[in-house]
């Protein structure tokens, strides 16, 4: 940890930024928001401590945090697409004999 210390404007500042984070959002994100604090809290630490320059910094690296899921360990934050799912042809249960005979059942003459 550094020995640099947050002022109260320091703290404001960050505070603004996380709030326009908060406000891009449809619903609030708070996992979303504590990676965009810890981000800032560490570009401080590192003696960036203009705006403008972390407010680019911190848009660049929330597209990143859109793009890799943290769930899936870096893969991408999509949903598997419906035509690539595996289908399983396995009746064991019954249930798609159930519904022909009672198709057949049903059908009109």
């Amino acid at each position: 940890m550094s020995s640099t210390y947050l002022t109260s404007a320091d703290m404001s500042m960050i505070s603004r930024l996380v709030a326009e984070v908060r406000e891009s959002q449809t619903f609030r994100n708070l996992p979303r928001e504590t990676a965009a604090a810890r981000f800032l809290i560490k570009q401080y630490e590192e003696n960036l401590t203009a705006e403008p320059e972390l407010r680019e910094k911190l848009a660049l690296y929330l597209e990143a945090l859109e793009i890799t899921a943290p769930n899936d360990n870096g893969a991408s934050g999509r949903l598997p697409r419906t035509e690539a799912k595996r289908f399983i042809d396995n009746d064991s249960d019954g249930t798609r004999r159930r519904l022909t005979e009672t198709k057949r059942r049903n059908q009109l003459i």
